[in-house]
């Protein structure tokens, strides 16, 4: 018998092109508003607004960055570098703050490693239920290290979590069961 993470189309990892959104929006701290709403980073970063930066430029950009984002993110476009991100493109002020803390957002995504999740046990355990294998099941799940418990399906086949949330295995489990058993 094949292992159901084998068999599956199940992802997890955590997403460059969130992390330098997110990375922007704390280190300039900037009051933005969109859904969903996602925590500060943890640990939170120190104010830096690097020389000619247009703060109000990248306050007017950033929502439609962090939209763009998540789309990308949907798509599996994920960026290979920061400032790669296809959300850059049209929003200079974002891309030139992007290209200043470059260091930091790459150092942060390298320190992040994604945390363990119970998948093949949730996996078996519902293949048991429904009495076959689950082999058509895709799920793209994108961690972000930010404070509090975060799971969001953005899509759905597509969650977006606090790394908080996936280290719970109390939390984690029941949350993969219920989109997993809709998406088999």
């Amino acid at each position: 018998m094949r292992f159901a993470r084998e068999v599956s189309g199940i992802s997890h990892g955590v997403s460059l092109g969130l992390l330098a959104a997110l990375y922007v929006r704390d280190s300039l701290a900037l009051s933005v508003d969109v859904e969903p709403h996602v925590p500060g980073l943890d640990p939170s970063l120190p104010v830096q607004v690097p020389l000619g930066t247009d703060r109000a430029a990248v306050t007017a950009e950033w929502p439609g960055w962090w939209a763009d984002a998540l789309d990308a993110c949907r798509r599996g476009a994920e960026p290979s570098t920061p400032e790669d991100a296809e959300a850059l493109l049209t929003r200079p002020a974002s891309r030139a703050v992007v290209l200043a803390l470059k260091p930091g957002i790459e150092q942060l995504h390298r320190v992040q490693s994604p945390a363990a999740l119970p998948i093949g046990d949730v996996l078996r355990g519902i293949e048991s239920r429904i009495g076959r294998w689950a082999q058509s099941v895709e799920l793209h799940i994108a961690e972000v290290p930010v404070e509090g418990l975060l799971w969001e399906r953005i899509a759905p086949a597509h969650v977006l979590a606090s790394t908080h949330f996936l280290n719970d295995p109390a939390r984690t489990a029941p949350a993969l069961r219920a989109v997993l058993e809709d998406l088999v």
